[in-house]
């Protein structure tokens, strides 16, 4: 058996409208059955009493879409139980993006439409908060899809396991898929899946719309972020492959220093860093390189060098360093021909891995005009766009 106790998001704020709601559907039992214990209404009748029913729909009680959610199996405590304990956990993170008001209205619209999806495929009547519950689940994975769900196993072993909320969201959507086209027991299971497809398509359409800010940690983020590795790395491959033209008869000369001018420790490096790239030695290249910028951070070297040094220290992942030699490529080669695309392929290095958004904003701006690519130009456009909405923000 596999019970979720917990996730691994932290609250910003406590859940008061989820913890609200689960004492009124804990509440709403007790009284049922006080009120069967003192001889009044039995627990099965009070229940169906508040149940949700395409006859009851038929004839104008549409409050059935509310009452529904707050009733439970007179029969199978479990079912309050497991319910209130998925709210607890999926709902109190979502109330914690979403606010109070706007968690509230998600949830209790996400059971109606659940409940209406259960009466178009049953004339059954059903109860119980699991089509809300899905909804919240359905949002929790779109606000929070590398969370990860603290689960107590009991199986062959017992214990608490960490494992990725879309695992655990998949499987429970596997399983309601699976029953609901082979049905077992009283399950509303298209309840279920309706619940999933609501909170999930509304929850995307919030934070597309910036009615739930946008983070790091929710899916349009890691979709966008996706987009834009893609295309950072067509950008890199494309320089790269351009890396090893000879210096371009417009580009800015590189000043010509006397012996008496010249630094002999620095030509020495230099001198170094170019013998080694030529031997393809290019490990040993990047340290030599390193103590060239250490020693001497206004070096530079012939263009072509300049740029495959630079994109050998991006594809290693030194980004500190690879922005560095861009930057000092675009000061010494301002006029090369392949000066807008290292312009945009620093300007992505910048917003993406260094957090230095203004910076990339200039780059960005006199880059557009003169990329070639219709994907490069699409690619800065969305960028300078990002940091705009970041300045503003």
């Amino acid at each position: 058996m596999l019970i979720p106790i917990g996730t691994d998001r932290p609250r910003r704020r406590r859940p008061r409208a989820t913890g609200t709601i689960i004492v009124l559907n804990m509440l709403v039992y007790l009284f049922a059955m006080v009120l069967e214990a003192g001889g009044g209404a039995r627990l099965d009748a009070f229940m169906n009493a508040m149940a949700l029913s395409k006859a009851g729909l038929a004839d104008g009680e549409f409050w059935q879409l509310l009452t529904y959610q707050f009733a439970h199996s007179p029969v199978d405590l479990f079912h309050l139980a497991f319910n209130m304990l998925f709210l607890w956990i999926f709902g109190s993170a979502l109330e914690d993006r979403m606010g109070h008001v706007n968690f509230v209205i998600f949830l209790v619209m996400g059971g109606g439409v659940a409940g209406l999806a259960h009466t178009l495929t049953s004339i059954a009547p059903v109860i119980g908060a699991s089509g809300a519950v899905c909804a919240a689940t359905g949002g929790f994975i779109v606000l929070f899809p590398r969370a990860r769900i603290r689960i107590l196993l009991f199986f062959f072993l017992i214990g608490v396991y960490m494992i990725p909320a879309m695992w655990v969201v998949a499987f429970q959507v596997i399983v309601d898929m699976v029953g609901w086209f082979n049905p077992q027991g009283a399950v509303a299971y298209s309840a279920h899946l309706a619940g999933y497809a609501y909170g999930f398509l509304l929850a995307v359409l919030l934070v597309a719309t910036g009615i739930v800010k946008s983070d790091e940690f929710d899916l349009l983020f890691l979709m966008k972020q996706r987009r834009r590795r893609a295309a950072y790395r067509r950008v890199v491959n494309e320089t790269g492959s351009t890396s090893r033209l000879n210096q371009s008869p417009d580009s800015k000369p590189i000043p010509v220093l006397t012996e008496t001018d010249q630094d002999p420790e620095e030509a020495t490096l230099r001198s170094k860093v170019i013998r080694l790239i030529r031997h393809d030695r290019m490990e040993e290249a990047q340290v030599a390189f390193r103590d060239l910028m250490s020693s001497h951070p206004r070096a530079v070297l012939p263009e072509s060098t300049q740029l495959e040094i630079a994109n050998r220290l991006q594809s290693q992942g030194d980004r500190e360093a690879a922005a560095g030699a861009y930057e000092r490529f675009l000061d010494a080669y301002p006029s090369s021909r392949q000066a807008p695309e290292v312009r945009l392929l620093l300007a992505s290095l910048l917003i993406r891995f260094l957090e230095r958004p203004e910076d990339a904003k200039p780059l960005l701006e006199e880059a557009l005009p003169d990329l070639k690519s219709d994907g490069h130009r699409a690619l800065a456009r969305r960028l300078l766009e990002d940091t705009n909405q970041e300045s503003m923000s």
